[in-house]
């Protein structure tokens, strides 16, 4: 999902390319990620098609498992129904070609799969879970469409009915949903948000599922689920989940600092070549 973000905002001391940032000081590597490590929850956001921001995912996931053995990498992209694919590919018994015709990756996520490859790679090589986060879109819509009391906790993985948007992520979807040129149909803008929130809750689940067993849960997914502490940060809060970190990546414009209340930390990457 893209949502649109809040402009930086111009401070007098520089970010520079490789440096976190955090409530507008910058902080170690080190220091942010044991930090990150002490979470329940570790949110890494990303644009799907930025190969940057997987790299950065990637050399993140890396510093984490340095610091936690118990750690599990949930995915946006895939639904549960792809859980036992992964499973075979962390375990070696299958090859990419067959990872991404069993999990029917074109079909369910169609962003391009070499992108992500590096990090299926490292799960692997380091034998960490992958957890599918995603539910199908015919069950979204359906639990949108029916209501949550008319969908089974067992056709619908036991996920619990979503947290209310707050008036500011509420308005950054509209905004989204008239991006995306829908109209002003009030009842359709009605149904955009309580499908992304249905997103949000469904991944929200999984991942405080994955973190009740003790383990560091560390979830790749779109931006617009992570920033501002809105979308899945705010669901997991209602699921009990107390520690949470959300991580975004932030390309470096002039002499700016990113919004601190853009995510709980971001990280500096080199502006974008033109």
């Amino acid at each position: 999902m893209a949502v649109s973000l809040l402009p930086s905002m111009a401070q007098a001391n520089c970010p520079s390319p490789g440096q976190w940032w955090q409530a507008q000081q910058p902080q170690t590597n080190s220091e942010l990620l044991a930090t990150a490590a002490q979470q329940q929850v570790v949110l890494l956001g990303e644009l799907h098609d930025n190969e940057a921001h997987h790299r950065w995912q990637l050399h993140t996931l890396a510093g984490l498992h340095a610091l936690r053995n118990d750690m599990v990498i949930g995915l946006e992209m895939l639904p549960r129904r792809a859980q036992p694919t992964l499973d075979a590919w962390v375990a070696g018994d299958i090859d990419v070609e067959t990872l991404l015709e069993q999990s029917q990756w074109e079909e369910v996520w169609g962003f391009n799969s070499t992108l992500y490859m590096p990090i299926f790679a490292f799960a692997r090589m380091t034998n960490t879970p992958l957890v599918a986060l995603n539910i199908n879109p015919d069950l979204r819509q359906r639990l949108v469409n029916e209501g949550w009391e008319h969908v089974p906790a067992a056709e619908r993985h036991a996920i619990p009915p979503p947290t209310p948007a707050s008036k500011a992520y509420q308005t950054r979807l509209t905004e989204s949903f008239e991006q995306h040129d829908m109209g002003d149909d009030s009842e359709m803008l009605g149904r955009f948000i309580q499908a992304q929130l249905t997103w949000d809750v469904a991944m929200a689940q999984r991942l405080a599922e994955a973190a009740d067993e003790g383990t560091l849960a560390v979830g790749l997914m779109g931006q617009g689920h992570v920033a501002y502490n809105e979308g899945v940060p705010h669901q997991l809060e209602a699921l009990g989940i107390e520690r949470t970190l959300s991580l975004l990546p932030w390309e470096l414009n002039n002499c700016t600092q990113p919004d601190p209340t853009l995510a709980d930390a971001i990280f500096v990457l080199e502006a974008a070549s033109q």
